[in-house]
């Protein structure tokens, strides 16, 4: 029995051009990309990049670290968890047998920061979704039907392929072109990937092999092989490699050691490397200042300026794909229109530091000359510390002389009383 329970799944047949043979192997075996510097780039090979790897880890943890709930709010009504719904529980507690929530969205993340594509066997029994399988995106190929319909051919561990309905793969795209699939990220940036492991491994020899740019030794008179030999011998042996830097050399027979700078392309180095993280993070959608780049001014940058842009341009966007897919995919059409929809619970981000987070709770509860906009227990809930006895915590409170108050701290004038007329 497969991992998709009683799925019958065919074998791939033959009939494929040589091209379409290396697309297959490059976008749906887990196969590379050559890049014009030299080194192939497969999703292995980027996430060695530090970079691209540091980009990676932001994206998947901010999408794995934030609670997803599921809400029902009927039209003019009250927003409450939907604890009795199969999905409540998915996205809450246990995706599937072997996952726990975090671990499922770090799953998903990371195959749609990498691929831009995420995909997942929506099981359902009688109907009813009872677990959500990720499935590793390089064994998905969405289609088009002649009539413009999609489906997903799946290749499982043993060659084999089956086709699913659209209502039978929780499928979360990023960047797409065609609406149906998401561009390769490591694709569109297997340039700066390449370049950066190129110089990854150039520097490396330029460290494996330290004499090389050091200089040049010459001696007064001709040496016949032996010699060469020898003296090759002797100077790799006491003076190349990181355990040899900067000692004394010692030569004989009038042999000069004579230094000389680096070539420019080797100097170059460290600025083309930095250069290689800004584009990396561009490409991503990450600010560098995120994964620490440059340090100084990581090091100067307010904390609550950085989570803002972080939160704005990368974690935001990413949230909200990930909750229209789960709205679209997971709910039915009946549901959504009762008020069934799924929601991040990114408000985390806004009190990253405990100055922040009473500023924070002083402008819900109501500060200045503005209403509150929360509940006491719901601030207090927010710590998980437990709600005041006799509902002493089920107001919302408004300040003094934002004019007449309810018995609830709310103006009158914001519930519908009439004002007063004017003095004449």
């Amino acid at each position: 029995m497969s991992l998709f329970g009683s799925i019958e799944f065919k074998s791939a047949g033959g009939g494929l051009t040589w091209g379409q043979i290396n697309d297959l192997w490059a976008t749906t075996l887990g196969g590379s990309y050559q890049s014009r510097s030299g080194p192939a780039v497969s999703w292995r090979t980027a996430l060695r990049v530090t970079a691209f790897l540091a980009c990676t880890r932001r994206i998947v943890e901010a999408v794995s670290t934030v609670p997803t709930k599921l809400f029902l709010k009927p039209q003019g009504g009250s927003r409450t968890e939907a604890f009795d719904h199969a999905v409540y529980e998915l996205l809450d507690s246990e995706p599937n047998e072997w996952q726990d929530p975090l671990q499922f969205k770090e799953t998903l993340a990371v195959h749609c920061a990498v691929t831009n594509n995420a995909y997942a066997f929506v099981n359902r029994v009688r109907g009813k979704i009872v677990e959500l399988i990720p499935i590793i995106p390089t064994h998905v190929q969405p289609k088009w039907r002649p009539d413009r319909t999609p489906y997903y051919l799946v290749t499982a561990p043993d060659g084999s392929q089956a086709e699913f309905t659209p209502s039978e793969i929780l499928h979360i795209r990023g960047l797409s072109w065609d609406g149906l699939k998401g561009l390769d990220a490591v694709q569109l940036l297997q340039e700066p990937l390449g370049l950066a492991l190129a110089t990854e491994q150039t520097h490396a020899m330029l460290h494996a092999h330290g004499a090389r740019p050091s200089g040049i030794i010459s001696v007064d008179k001709s040496l016949d092989e032996k010699e060469l030999i020898r003296l090759a011998a002797w100077v790799k042996k006491h003076y190349t490699g990181l355990d040899n830097v900067s000692r004394v050399m010692l030569l004989d027979n009038d042999a000069k050691f004579t230094p000389f700078d680096m070539k420019g392309v080797d100097s170059q180095h460290i600025a083309l490397r930095n250069h290689e993280i800004e584009s990396i993070c561009h490409g991503m959608g990450v600010l560098p200042i995120v994964i620490g780049y440059p340090a100084e001014m990581a090091a100067r940058a307010a904390a609550e300026t950085l989570v803002a842009l972080h939160l704005v341009h990368t974690v935001r966007p990413w949230h909200r794909r990930f909750e229209q897919a789960f709205n679209r995919q997971l709910l039915t059409k009946p549901e959504r229109k009762q008020g069934y929809y799924t929601k991040f619970m990114d408000g985390e981000f806004l009190r990253a530091t405990a100055k922040d987070r009473a500023a924070y709770n002083k402008d819900a509860l109501g500060g200045g000359a503005s209403p509150g906009w929360a509940m006491i227990d719901e601030v207090r809930g927010w710590d998980e510390l437990p709600e005041l006895p006799n509902g002493a915590g089920k107001h919302v409170y408004a300040p003094l002389n934002a004019g007449p108050i309810g018995d609830d701290g709310v103006p009158k004038s914001a519930l519908g009383a009439t004002p007063a007329p004017p003095k004449t």
